[in-house]
């Protein structure tokens, strides 16, 4: 039932590596493009590669302002600001008057390496023979660094730059909490807006995997890493639930959704994209290290479709986390068959992996903007399916059966968290 306090999705904005803004990034989707490819090859013995994807046509010259801004800006936090730029731009809100105390920001965010470049100085000065001198750290680090280098690479900024560009003097918070920050962005506006504390709430998530610095912190053998294999270099895929599935594919990329009273958005005439319907998040204890919790992701997806008051038979599809990477997809598989069926399953990371805190708003904007022009996305390059992780997964693009889809994100230390989404197509 439609109500006029219905908390609705009015504006859609993203930075990804297969498109930049809502129209770009739908026709990429419907294309099936792959934004994956070679990142890095180490010159060791078996030449071992790194694959990812990245976003190669960003400027944040074109969204950011004024553009002295984009000093105090990591490559990050532009791409942070130009999803909300074109989320703000989507949703026709420049043109509406908006009370700025009734307007928040929510933001998924997590560590900003920044350029490893701006490091080199200090690594150099305080290294001898080929060797790091720690003890002199401290001291070369005021020197060579840039001033402002904390200020530019802060997991918080994103959040606060788009507050002060919108006015937005509402709740303001980051979140983060890996790849479940994004969902648990758009929980806590929600909650804001239930709570009668605001009309419009910006929700987006940023997140890099990609720089050596990013892939260095990460652990041993989580992303697609191998032998270098001149037949497949060009060819490089996520597949998730595949039984030939070799790592999460790291990526980089922001995303952003305007939320809003439906009270307010038909008020001043903006076309609805989607509603909100129904969250939960929950954590528990992996039975493997780093294996991700089968029972987090089950109460989660339970929770959600209660808080949503949805049956499993009313779901299109599941727009799944679908890391790729063996254990944490048979988790996810399980908790997907255990609680939903065979209801279908498509996975984005097949198209431009995993973007850390980013991925979850990246890929629930991909299952709306998909849905919208009327198709339930394949999961790209889908063959057979790991009998290990029992789900349906869609392997090619057909109508949509249903107007809601169930989001779902996990993390490999147990965090998990779903959304209920029907989109007003």
């Amino acid at each position: 039932m439609v109500g006029i306090d219905d908390i609705v999705i009015t504006g859609l904005g993203c930075v990804s590596p297969i498109g930049i803004g809502r129209q770009a990034f739908q026709q990429a989707l419907l294309d099936g493009k792959c934004g994956i490819r070679c990142l890095y090859r180490i010159q060791d013995e078996p030449q071992t590669t790194f694959y990812g994807a990245t976003v190669d046509d960003f400027s944040g010259k074109l969204y950011v302002t004024p553009r002295k801004a984009l000093k105090v800006m990591s490559r990050e936090v532009q791409m942070a600001y130009a999803a909300a730029h074109l989320a703000w731009q989507d949703s026709a809100l420049a043109d509406a008057s908006v009370d700025p105390d009734r307007m928040g920001v929510i933001w998924g965010s997590e560590i900003i390496p920044g350029d490893e470049a701006e490091l080199n100085g200090a690594i150099r000065a305080s290294s001898s023979q080929g060797k790091m001198d720690f003890s002199a750290w401290g001291r070369e680090f005021s020197k060579e660094i840039y001033p402002l280098w904390m200020l530019r690479n802060l997991p918080n900024m994103p959040a606060c730059h788009v507050g002060i560009a919108v006015d937005a003097r509402g709740p303001n918070n980051t979140i983060a909490q890996e790849e479940v920050s994004s969902l648990l962005a758009l929980s806590e506006a929600a909650l804001i807006m239930q709570s009668g504390r605001a009309d419009v709430m910006i929700v987006g998530a940023v997140g890099g995997r990609v720089s050596p610095t990013r892939l260095a912190f990460r652990l041993h053998d989580f992303y697609d890493q191998h032998p270098y294999d001149p037949a497949t270099a060009e060819g490089p895929r996520s597949d998730p639930f595949g039984p030939g599935r070799r790592g999460i594919v790291p990526a980089e990329g922001a995303g952003a959704i305007i939320l809003e009273r439906r009270r307010h958005a038909v008020a001043r005439g903006a076309p609805i994209l989607a509603s909100f319907q129904g969250q939960a998040s929950r954590c528990g204890q992996p039975k493997t290290k780093y294996g991700g919790s089968r029972i987090a992701i089950s109460s989660a997806i339970s929770g959600a479709l209660r808080d949503a008051g949805v049956e499993v038979a009313e779901l299109d599809h599941v727009c799944a986390q679908g890391y790729s990477e063996k254990l944490l997809d048979i988790e996810e598989g399980q908790a997907i068959r255990e609680i939903l069926g065979q209801v279908p399953v498509t996975a984005f990371s097949s198209y431009f992996g995993t973007a850390g805190a980013a991925c979850g708003i990246l890929e629930l904007i991909a299952s709306i903007v998909g849905m919208h022009s009327g198709k339930r996305l394949a999961t790209l390059h889908h063959q057979s399916t790991d009998p290990e992780c029992p789900v349906q997964v869609c392997d090619t693009t057909v109508p949509v059966t249903q107007s809601r889809f169930l989001k779902i994100s996990h993390t490999a230390f147990g965090q998990a968290a779903a959304a209920v989404i029907e989109c007003e197509m």
